[in-house]
């Protein structure tokens, strides 16, 4: 059997898990015997330095370091790249060389190659942001078997040994820039989902931020200079306020000392300061899980565990924040918040692969078996996912004013493949345009859509037989597989002839890298040392 690995690829920190041989899921050590690996890069000539040391260096050389790639995943390289050595690196470049670090310090723990992987994302990602992350793992030399939720992943870690209890999770994913709140139903042999909202530009960055902004403000009211002005002094003020944050929730106040043009500020930040500088974070958080509730047609009292995942959930204010709104008890040591979507991760894993034959039975560890695999040679456990966005389409309603029509609505168990007959709104028309769209209300006006384009996954022309009459039927399919990437074909129903078939993404140019540009950044990365 070979061995496949979970990835959480956070903003902030990564980490990788497996299942051993006892069938027991477990975090590998980098190669600096650490569980969890920051994901900053520092780049020195061909070398490239992963991790503690990329992050330990950012005081020294900032100009060298790339951090918080994870937040640029889904642009064109036009709108978001780095360049070091004359090269120009686009958000999946980067974000493969943290996985190609991940990988190789698998390979050194387990002392075998490892190719299969499962990557986890926000379950709020779009289209485009999953795309980039499989793109990613590809460029790193990874056979990405599924492209999984976060908040799932860690549902499942926590699950799998909840069987039968017929529980609803919340899952309260804070990282350190993506926020996620989900409903996970944990049935005798599935763990569904069933409602997710989230923001994937929320995060404990934007408390830091909160830290560096009040700091430099302090330190502008006392010498008339703006300290963030200089790169080096914003990269200390950085990782202070990352320490002041963390001290802030084991004691009452922090000391930060910023220094900047022979001049130095020392600012006490008290907690209760620090909780009335990031209400508004806090007040984003709680309005998302409400509106998960509201989605989910439950209230707190429908709610049986809440499971805080990422770092950023060991702040005070948050866990105080959810235990008011929820009225229940948290336990924040239910689970690891740094490690269970990993260790989700590694489980679906192994799922994946007995589901789909990857691997023959008498190849698996007794163990593995044993906790894993039904009498019917079938995984014990099913893990089904909801279309995390309603998916459909631009269409003309009877007073040919443009609409949208919803193809897959939210929360649509995935896999799933939904196809839908619409009608030609003139006689002997030559053509027809298919917009597709994401995240947007049924029948809610285009015209009334601010900034329309950003919802637009793509557009096809689908050309029509002359001579149709109005009205003449044509056929639109969705298909959207598990990881959520979506695939769209139209054709007409007049045409007997089998050209009419239009792929979608075979026409649009998409933000992230297609599969020649991805096929070269494996080339142009082979040279580079990662460690």
């Amino acid at each position: 059997m070979g061995k496949v690995i979970g990835i959480d690829f956070g903003t902030t920190f990564s980490v990788i898990a497996h299942v051993n041989e006892h069938g027991q899921p477990e975090i590998i050590p980098n190669l600096e015997s650490e569980r969890i690996t920051p994901s900053v890069i520092l780049f020195e000539d061909n070398l490239v330095t992963v991790g503690k040391i990329a992050k330990q260096s950012a005081r020294a050389v900032p100009e060298q370091i790339v951090e918080f790639v994870k937040r640029e995943m889904g642009k064109s390289k036009a709108e978001f790249f780095r360049a070091f050595n004359q090269k120009e690196y686009s958000p999946e470049e980067l974000s493969a060389l943290v996985l190609r670090k991940l990988k190789q310090d698998a390979e050194t723990y387990l002392n075998e190659e490892v190719t299969d992987a499962v990557i986890t994302v926000p379950a709020y990602f779009h289209d485009a942001e999953r795309e980039a992350t499989r793109n990613a793992g590809k460029i790193a030399g990874l056979n990405v078997l599924h492209v999984m939720n976060e908040p799932t992943a860690a549902a499942l870690a926590y699950g799998i040994d909840q069987l039968g209890s017929n529980q609803n999770v919340f899952v309260f994913d804070l990282g350190g820039g993506t926020f996620d709140g989900t409903i996970m139903r944990v049935s005798d042999s599935e763990i569904q989902m069933l409602a997710t909202n989230g923001d994937h530009r929320l995060g404990g960055k934007d408390w830091d931020d909160k830290i560096i902004t009040h700091v430099a403000e302090m330190f502008e009211i006392e010498h008339g200079e703006n300290p963030l002005e200089d790169l080096h002094t914003y990269q200390d003020l950085q990782l202070d306020a990352i320490g002041a944050k963390e001290s802030l929730s084991l004691r009452q106040r922090a000391l930060i000392v910023c220094g900047y043009n022979g001049k130095t500020t020392r600012v006490e930040l008290e907690r209760g300061k620090f909780e009335e500088l990031t209400t508004d974070l806090l007040e984003r958080c709680r309005t998302l899980c409400e509106v998960v509730l509201s989605e989910a047609e439950m209230t707190w009292e429908n709610i049986d565990k809440i499971l805080l995942v990422g770092g950023s959930t060991r702040m005070p204010m948050v866990q105080n924040m959810i235990a008011s709104i929820s009225g229940k008890e948290i336990n924040p040591h239910e689970v690891n918040p740094d490690e269970v979507v990993a260790i989700g991760a590694a489980i679906q894993g192994t799922l994946r692969q007995i589901s789909e034959g990857n691997t023959e039975t008498e190849d698996m560890p007794e163990a593995v078996i044993e906790r894993f695999i039904g009498p019917d040679g079938a995984p014990k456990v099913t893990v089904t996912d909801g279309a995390t966005h309603n998916l459909g389409l631009v269409v003309l309603n009877a007073l040919r004013e443009y609409i949208i029509h919803v193809m897959i609505p939210k929360m649509t168990p995935v896999p799933c493949e939904i196809s839908d007959r619409f009608l030609t709104v003139d006689h002997n028309q030559p053509s027809v345009l298919i917009e597709v769209v994401q995240g947007l209300e049924q029948d809610q006006p285009r015209d009334t859509i601010e900034f329309f384009e950003e919802y637009k996954l793509g557009e096809c022309t689908l050309e029509l037989p002359p001579g149709l009459p109005q009205g003449s039927p044509i056929e639109v399919n969705y298909s959207y597989n598990i990881d959520q990437n979506l695939e769209v074909t139209a054709k007409s129903l007049n045409d007997d002839s089998p050209t009419a078939v239009y792929d979608i993404f075979s026409i649009i140019d998409r933000p992230t890298l297609n599969e020649e540009e991805v096929a070269q950044a494996q080339t142009d990365l082979r040279d580079l040392v990662v460690e």
